[in-house]
């Protein structure tokens, strides 16, 4: 397979700055070339995505081809192959990343729950032992299902989450997007009220 000359050009200085940080491992060069190095995988995966709408026979598969999305009794579910940014890094190119591939992934699912309250359950599996769950922006969840109209919006009207966390030898994310109704009013009817 013939790769076209912009992913070539963009893989040629992904190599020539990994190459720089190797001359000069220093924190600072470091962490210069993590930023860069998602910057790179973003825009790659842009001229792939384009590469692979043309009707070529052979695509070039990519971890995008991974996410997952089907209906199951009135859930939407959705695998996500990725880690979530922290929240230090919540406007990353990653981030951009997992809400283009949510909406692509859930086109067939559009205005699902456009009408609807919904809760959205968030499980995240890590290798770690021991992690925060509250340091993971959901955030790209969240947009990505409002940017794929499977949501009208993420707003206090229209959406509350919740999230988990696990070990998995396999990091990846789990969601589930459901109407919310049943959910709180159980949550509500057995919690107590403090201003009562």
């Amino acid at each position: 397979m013939q790769i076209s000359s912009n992913i070539y050009n963009s893989l040629q200085n992904l190599g020539e700055s990994l190459n720089s940080v190797l001359e000069k491992p220093y924190n600072i060069e470091l962490e210069r070339f993590l930023y860069a190095l998602k910057k790179q995988r973003f825009e790659i995966y842009e001229q792939v995505r384009f590469y692979n709408k043309l009707d070529f026979t052979d695509k070039i598969d990519l971890i995008d081809n991974k996410y997952k999305a089907a209906v199951k009794n009135d859930v939407l579910c959705l695998y996500i192959p990725e880690k979530l940014p922290t929240l230090k890094n919540a406007s990353s190119y990653a981030h951009k990343q997992i809400i283009l591939n949510i909406a692509e992934v859930t086109k067939q699912y559009e205005k699902l729950f456009y009408d609807k309250f919904v809760i959205v359950i968030i499980k995240i599996f890590d290798k770690m032992k021991v992690w925060d769950v509250d340091n993971r922006t959901v955030k790209p969840i969240q947009d990505g299902l409002v940017y794929g109209r499977v949501i009208k919006d993420d707003n206090l009207f229209n959406c509350s989450y919740m999230v988990q966390g696990f070990y998995s030898d396999i990091p990846h994310i789990e969601v589930n997007v459901l109407k919310a109704d049943k959910i709180l009013k159980l949550i509500n009817k057995n919690l107590p009220n403090i201003t009562k």
